[in-house]
């Protein structure tokens, strides 16, 4: 079974980037740059395992879509990892209250980094 993966990212070429990273896992990825396709994908029949969810976007903060994911009965046990610059201590913990798993900041990681985080949060086949 093929995991799906949402990534939410408005920067085209950090898109990319990940979205052929994880596909040179082996995983399926499904990319979103604002409110509307997020929920779209979500509400789609896809079954995501692990969303990536930058924190600036465009139309809305990523905490809000992070509030609204958390507060759908068929979404909230999807683990959630923060895939942004923010780097501050009060994001950080604002994130994590609002229950994501891990907190990844961009410019700290490689993107080869980046993919074994996301491993570990994918269930086992």
């Amino acid at each position: 079974m093929k995991h799906n993966i949402l990534l939410v990212e408005d920067d085209s070429f950090i898109t990319q980037m990940y979205a052929t990273k994880i596909d040179e896992l082996g995983l399926s990825v499904v990319t979103a740059s604002e409110q509307e396709e997020v929920k779209k994908a979500l509400k789609s029949n896809k079954k995501f395992n692990l969303i990536l969810l930058d924190l600036v976007l465009p139309d809305v903060s990523g905490f809000d879509i992070l509030k609204w994911i958390k507060g759908q009965d068929a979404l909230k046990d999807i683990p959630v990892i923060v895939l942004s610059n923010l780097s501050s201590q009060a994001d950080i913990n604002q994130a994590f209250e609002l229950g994501v798993v891990d907190y990844v900041v961009k410019s700290n990681y490689t993107p080869t980094e980046v993919m074994r985080i996301v491993q570990k949060y994918l269930p086992a086949t």
